[in-house]
């Protein structure tokens, strides 16, 4: 939208201040204002009826509006509700609608010195009222789409201007419309009558009873319902809030409810049901005190991925994780949280879980997306790691903070709201008589697992705009319009003594060598979906990003394994000479560790300009799991468009006493061009 145009909003925004009401007026049917605040009219004149469109001059004197007297018609008596022009062929403009207010205002004829021969009409301001149109009702609550400070219902407000930045998105109306998303998660009301509209009829699934309805049966929480109302919760409808992309397409497929290995990949693009399917999201994760490897089935998944959406790569939305402070070792009936900060290393200032310890996370294929509260900084459960791309809302916990508000199971008696709660997270949750009467929306709804369909809503929106992008151009876009959230992000940046040397444990924001900003707690920062989105309408897939992408490892097997220093920030070095100069797209380093609690090392990879990355933070959660014999894969996003040419350094350090082990393989891999 032109500057001009901004500013006319803006005019409009002040001159609704104060004028809450319609003025009598009989507005039997509302004109729609475009984009560009043309209208197309139908008006009275002496018993005969014509339509015309009157097209925005922007004007330093007033609000003017244009004939376009090529269509100028005469229309058949009675044809619609027309307005009646008085005999100083003034309008009295009844209602028009535009970014869901409507407004009531008198045209006036008036001669515009600069086009003598035209016909154009000037806004009285005087006769100016507005009111908002029939809304959606927690639309206004939603903080994560346009967040003005609110409470959503808890005890504290937000920060204004912390959110999906998308202002400019909401006025062009941009809505995903002709995008699929996949909620691959615990269920899905399909009837939801927030979400059935965009519901793809027969396109879910049940992996439990075998139909094509993944509605839960049982009166618990689902968690899918949830995560979809944030991607995907239909608009203007006057029902519940908005979906970052509104009118994009769902299905659902409970692949958590079943857990194996054969419902996740015909979920995520291994079958025909959903190999249509555009933007996977994946909130959910494996919490466990160990490296999580991927069986070889999902990574020949991933490998196979690129023939979705006709060739552009099936985009995969991931959850970063909620364990910076605590991993549930348990079940969710049976909860059993193991805290790093309870150790005897304890420290609670670093991730205790680390995302790039699931090597799901470091797949390319794959978008890890971490979590930001209503202030501005991470969530305070947001998993960290190198492995993240993206960060997006996920909110607090909707008590002292305002958590997500979303859809939720339909009924008084189900889901995560419910009359019945003995110690509910706020009175919304039992039910508050204006919004939530029959408790089919939840305003606590949080985690890693609501900032992943913030960001897949946003990626609906990038494909809407310009459908050829692939899914290395949507991650370019993605990285390249980050916002640096919390830029100075004191809370990141730690210092551990370790025998009384200080190690940096955690650097907060780094900038690498190719000028990209990058932070553990955040990746390349919070999307920022106006700028994506400008981005994207003038992005030429194939063009910034060459379309082969080589595949290079670097390093072999060591002849001995290497004693890592017991209690020592120095570590143990070694290194690596890559001599192809790519560019970086992905980098990951394969490492074998044998040591009897790994959770006391830390490992870094420095590149050739000077770029460090933790991979992997000390005192963690991670005891187990760093001796597979081929190695792990631990992913880096910081070294994104760095050179790879020159010598790579791996630290590997032991920081607690007694227990010591040996650096077995160090090899490099990089995707670049």
């Amino acid at each position: 939208m032109k500057r001009s145009i901004v500013k006319a909003i803006v005019i409009l925004t002040v001159m609704l201040i104060g004028n809450p009401v319609y003025s009598a007026c009989d507005k039997t049917s509302c004109i729609s204002l475009g984009n560009d605040l043309s209208m197309l009219i139908c008006v009275e004149y002496q018993t005969v009826q014509y339509a015309f469109k009157l097209s925005y001059i922007q004007d330093s004197s007033g609000l003017f509006w244009k004939m376009d007297t090529s269509t100028f018609r005469q229309i058949q008596s009675g044809a619609g509700s027309c307005t009646h022009v008085e005999s100083d062929l003034s309008i009295k403009i009844c209602c028009v609608n535009y970014l869901d207010n409507n407004y009531a205002f008198t045209l006036n004829y008036t001669p515009y010195p600069q086009d003598p021969t035209g016909l154009y009409w000037k806004m009285d301001t005087a006769t100016f009222v507005a009111s908002p149109a029939v809304n959606d009702p927690l639309f206004p609550f939603q903080w994560h789409l346009n967040n003005t400070g609110q409470k959503a219902f808890s005890q504290s407000e937000g920060t204004p201007g912390e959110d999906l930045r998308m202002t400019q998105t909401l006025a062009d109306k941009l809505n995903g419309l002709g995008v699929i998303i996949a909620v691959v998660d615990s269920g899905l009301e399909i009837a939801h009558e927030d979400l059935s509209a965009n519901v793809i009829p027969n396109g879910s699934y049940n992996y439990v009873n075998k139909t094509t309805d993944p509605t839960p049966t049982s009166k618990g929480e689902d968690h899918g319902t949830s995560v979809a109302g944030i991607c995907s919760a239909a608009s203007m409808n006057g029902k519940g809030g908005w979906g970052v992309a509104p009118r994009s397409s769902l299905k659902g497929f409970n692949a958590t409810k079943t857990n194996t290995t054969k419902d996740y990949i015909e979920s995520m693009g291994g079958h025909p049901r959903s190999s249509d399917v555009d933007i996977f999201n994946m909130s959910f994760g494996d919490d466990t005190t160990g490296y999580f490897s991927l069986k070889p089935s999902y990574s020949t998944l991933y490998d196979s991925s690129y023939k979705l959406r006709g060739g552009k790569g099936g985009i995969y939305v991931k959850s970063a994780g909620n364990e910076f402070g605590e991993i549930n070792i348990g079940t969710v009936e049976n909860p059993n949280y193991y805290k790093c900060a309870d150790q005897s290393y304890g420290r609670s200032d670093l991730t205790c879980f680390n995302a790039a310890a699931e090597e799901a996370t470091s797949r390319p294929e794959v978008i890890t997306v971490g979590a930001f509260n209503a202030a501005g900084v991470k969530s305070s459960y947001s998993t960290a790691g190198s492995t993240l791309w993206i960060s997006a809302p996920g909110g607090e916990y909707g008590n002292a903070a305002p958590a997500i508000i979303t859809t939720d199971l339909s009924g008084t008696d189900k889901g995560y709201s419910r009359k019945d709660l003995v110690d509910p997270t706020n009175p919304f949750e039992i039910g508050d008589p204006t919004y939530n009467p029959n408790c089919n929306y939840t305003s606590a709804f949080n985690g890693t697992s609501s900032s992943a369909p913030n960001a897949s809503g946003a990626i609906a929106l990038l494909l809407q705009i310009n459908p050829n992008l692939t899914r290395r151009d949507v991650k370019h876009i993605l990285a390249k319009t980050a916002r640096k959230i919390d830029p100075n992000s004191p809370g990141s940046k730690v210092t551990v003594n370790i025998d009384g040397v200080d190690y940096e444990a955690s650097q907060g924001w780094i900038k690498n060598a190719a000028g990209y900003d990058f932070n553990n707690w955040y990746g390349f920062g919070a999307v920022n979906v106006d700028a994506a989105v400008a981005m994207a309408k003038t992005y030429q897939a194939g063009t910034t990003l060459p379309v082969v992408l080589l595949d290079r490892s670097y390093g072999s097997a060591f002849a001995a394994p290497v004693a890592i220093p017991d209690n020592n920030a120095s570590g143990v070095l070694s290194t690596l000479d890559v001599p192809e100069d790519l560019t970086i797209e992905n980098l990951f380093v394969l490492l074998t560790i044998e040591h009897p609690n790994t959770a006391e090392v830390g490992i870094e990879i420095t590149s050739p300009r000077g770029t460090k990355s933790i991979l992997l933070n000390i005192r963690s959660a991670i005891k187990t799991g760093l001796d597979k014999a081929g190695g792990v894969v631990l992913g880096s996003n910081a070294f994104y468009g760095e050179k790879s040419k020159g010598t790579w350094t791996l630290k590997v350090l032991d920081s607690v006493k007694e227990n010591t082990g040996t650096l077995n393989l160090f090899k490099l891999r990089i995707l670049g061009y």
